[in-house]
């Protein structure tokens, strides 16, 4: 999927007001650089699985993979079937953030970082957008909103099979890559 990046929505991630805020031409000019180079590097993948709904008292299982959640159970009530995708740029953009704080280059950095999170948001955006084109969905939801507990993300990618595009998960549940979104939505 293709990816185009910007300026603007980079300047919002940055925490910018696109209309009121003022950028000086240097700093423009390596935000613009930046976006260039980035979008050169990214590796953008994803993973994607569809399951009819099942209910069995307050737990919705898909195939073998079984969730516990109030919101969740809500979003998908009036859904068939349940869509799950776990999307990444890749971990290039990780490398090039890291390298540059390794060089105290705090500002590149922090630019590389909103790029990259610009882009992996996008490209989640195309594949729902792939979906709501001959389907009627519920919104997004990723696992840790509401009261869809954090530790369900390893269940939640292992249904994705996530490790064959390379996605792996800490102790703690954060997703490698950095820049990497997993979420469900109910198919109506």
């Amino acid at each position: 999927m293709n990816i185009k990046i910007k300026f603007e929505d980079v300047l919002v991630r940055m925490g910018a007001n696109k209309y009121r805020t003022k950028i000086n031409s240097n700093i423009e000019e390596i935000i613009l650089e930046s976006i260039d180079i980035a979008q050169k590097i990214f590796k953008p993948k994803f993973a994607t699985s569809i399951a009819d709904k099942k209910i069995e008292g307050n737990k919705i299982i898909l195939d073998n993979f079984v969730i516990y959640s109030k919101d969740i159970f809500n979003l998908l009530k009036n859904s068939k079937k349940v869509f799950g995708m776990v999307a990444t740029v890749g971990s290039s953009i990780d490398e090039k953030v890291t390298a540059l704080q390794n060089e105290n280059n705090t500002l590149s950095a922090y630019i590389y970082d909103s790029i990259g999170s610009v882009a992996v948001e996008q490209l989640v955006n195309n594949i729902c957008n792939e979906i709501k084109k001959t389907n009627k969905t519920t919104n997004r939801f990723s696992v840790g909103y509401g009261d869809w507990t954090i530790d369900n993300q390893k269940e939640f990618l292992k249904w994705l099979a996530a490790d064959r595009i390379g996605i792996t998960l800490s102790n703690s549940f954060q997703m490698s890559p950095k820049k990497t979104v997993s979420a469900l939505l109910g198919i109506l």
